[in-house]
């Protein structure tokens, strides 16, 4: 899945998807249906994992604090993704919060519902195990990758990666499908606002992203992805 940390992320594909039909369809009658606002919490960190929630439309940030106490954004959630599953298999309490990037839509479905389901469907339950180790090597390497040096790779790595998640191809080129700020996109590398300002001031002067206030397109993705593995512009 591209985990290496030098290579060009690759998004797996949203929980609901790699279902079988039939055990789609029945995750979807689940639980309630709820909306979200932008910038609201779906779930915050140190609450008892009593449900989760399957996102059906729109795209929420994951967040975290560093060993410093800064918020770092662990991944983007998009449409089709389950989220607090962690807490409710392991009984625990939530390790991190979710909040709507925009207006969401979700189903919340009850943890003692959604554990029935999983003893029902056994392949489901593989699939939660999957997406709960590829959380944990995420959550591991936004924790320790700050010391990196190269950060116009870096940034193109991340922009990469947002590509697969939630990219819209235009004449253009691919823009940014969710309205990330500096500040965002920095806490998402993670880096320092200023060096994320800096590399992206290099991408735009290569020609290889175009940006202006939470806007970005990534114009040439192949020359995109050459800077993640070589590190030049």
């Amino acid at each position: 899945m591209g985990l290496g940390p030098e290579a060009a992320e690759e998004r797996e594909r949203p929980f609901l998807e790699r279902l079988d039909e039939p055990v789609r369809a029945r995750l979807l009658e689940m639980g309630t249906p709820q909306t979200y606002e932008s910038r609201q919490a779906l779930m915050r960190s140190g609450e008892p994992g009593d449900f989760v929630m399957l996102l059906r439309h729109g795209y929420v940030k994951v967040t975290s604090a560093d060993r410093m106490g800064a918020t770092v954004i662990l991944d983007v959630g998009v449409p089709g993704d389950l989220h607090g599953e962690i807490a409710v298999i392991a009984g625990g309490i939530r390790m991190a919060d979710v909040v709507a990037i925009e207006e969401v839509h979700v189903r919340r479905i009850a943890a003692s519902e959604f554990n029935r389901f999983l003893l029902d469907h056994p392949a489901a339950m593989r699939e939660v195990l999957v997406s709960v180790a590829r959380r944990f090597v995420l959550a591991q390497r936004q924790r320790t990758q700050s010391w990196k040096p190269q950060a116009v790779a870096r940034v193109a790595t991340r922009l990469d990666y947002l590509v697969d998640v939630c990219g819209i191809r235009t004449p253009a080129g691919w823009r940014i499908g969710i309205p990330l700020s500096q500040d965002e996109l920095a806490q998402f590398i993670p880096m320092g606002r200023t060096m994320v300002a800096q590399a992206l001031d290099k991408l735009r002067k290569a020609g290889v992203v175009a940006s202006s206030r939470r806007a970005i397109t990534v114009l040439d993705r192949e020359a995109l992805r050459v800077i993640t593995e070589k590190g030049v512009t």
